[in-house]
Order: structure tokens, then sequence, then C-alpha cells
């Protein structure tokens, strides 16, 4: 019964690194575009009885002005609207616009990496 819950595990671990990593392949194989937006607003939400707020970005390029919002949400309304915050997007797609969060990024790549390895060792014995 362990193994099967090992197998599943890793499968969950295996899957959520392909799908985020499938969202940051097209920011690997194109060159990347940076611009300066600006805070239009803020997307609020509700998530297990707690209200969040993503960030709306409005910038023009020169095919024209695009508006995204921000993956990731906070707790009050941050950035202030009307701020400048520089956005990076893989060239010939804006809609992918976000501000860059290297390590934020790195962290979830090697959090997925380790928890696979930690359930790979375990299911072939290594760990106790």
């Amino acid at each position: 019964m362990e193994r099967w819950f090992l197998g599943a595990g890793i499968a969950l671990c295996l899957f959520s690194l392909w799908a985020v990593a499938r969202h940051d392949w097209q920011r690997l194989i194109r060159p990347g575009r940076r611009v300066l937006a600006r805070v239009t607003g803020h997307r609020e939400s509700w998530e297990n009885a707690a209200r969040s707020y993503a960030a709306i970005y409005y910038f023009q390029d020169e095919n024209g002005t695009h508006e995204v919002v921000d993956a990731v949400h906070a707790s009050n309304p941050f950035p202030p609207v009307g701020t400048q915050v520089e956005l990076t997007y893989p060239e010939g797609r804006p809609d992918l616009a976000r501000p860059p969060r290297p390590l934020l990024w790195a962290l979830v790549y090697l959090l997925l990496l380790f928890l696979t390895g930690m359930l790979a060792a375990k299911a072939l014995g290594w760990l106790p």
C-alpha cells in the first residue's frame, strides 16, 4: 500500500514540474523583452474566506497596448495604483508578461525536484 502512495506522490510531483515548466518553456526558447508597465488596478478574489489581490498591469509595445494580471496574489493591494513596474515576457507573447521573480521560480523548481527525489529514495528503500 505504501508503494502506491509513493508512486502517486512521485507522479504528482512530476506532473506539477511539467505544468510549471510548460509555462516557462516560452521564456526559455524565445528572446526576452522588458517593458515598463503601470499598475491600473487590482483584481480581487476570495480564497479560503480570505481576500487576495492581483495587480493589473497596462503597457504598450510595438504591437499595441496590453493589459495583464499578475499571477501572484497578495493579501493587500500591492503595488499601489499608478506605480511603474518592470515586466518581462518572451518575444511575441505579451500575454505572458510578469514581474521578474527568478528566485521564487528557482525555489519552486528546487522544491518539486527535492520532493520527487525524496519520494523516489523512499520508494527505492534508501530512506528508513
